[in-house]
């Protein structure tokens, strides 16, 4: 069993890694679009009835990734975040959700790829795996 001051260690040490972390964060945007026939056909969403067809902006996806850095780094050092299991962020305000895919490359470097981003509402929520890790970005 661990003493009193073996646990204010430990978790001392694991505020100062998340410190660390989100202290070296930095996120770059580079849009690399492609264009296939997929992607063109989910442009206009007419198969969703009521679907939320207002154009999704860069600043949107900055802000609400800006509003869980923290909570990402958090993830990633507790270990909830693994290399190539996809994860999403959900924003109820941008009603946005992103699937994003980590990919570990180095000591504290990851790379997190958006896969996809859907314009979600309450009637048209994007679907989720059963134990998919959520984040909610404005809770």
């Amino acid at each position: 069993m661990k003493t009193l001051r073996e646990l204010i260690k430990e978790e001392l040490l694991l505020e100062k890694r998340i410190a660390q972390i989100v202290s070296s964060i930095s996120v770059s945007f580079m849009f690399e679009i492609d264009k296939s026939m997929h992607a063109d056909s989910r442009t206009v969403r007419d198969d969703i009835e009521g679907y939320n067809e207002r154009p999704i902006a860069n600043a949107e996806i900055k802000e609400i990734l800006r509003q869980v850095i923290k909570v990402i780094a958090e993830k990633i050092v507790s270990q909830e975040i693994k290399s190539d299991e996809q994860f999403v962020v959900k924003s109820l305000k941008w009603e946005l959700a992103l699937a994003i895919s980590p990919v570990h490359m180095s000591g504290t470097y990851w790379k997190l790829l958006i896969k996809t981003i859907f314009r979600e509402s309450e009637s048209n929520p994007f679907r989720v795996g059963k134990d998919q890790l959520v984040i909610y970005s404005d809770v």
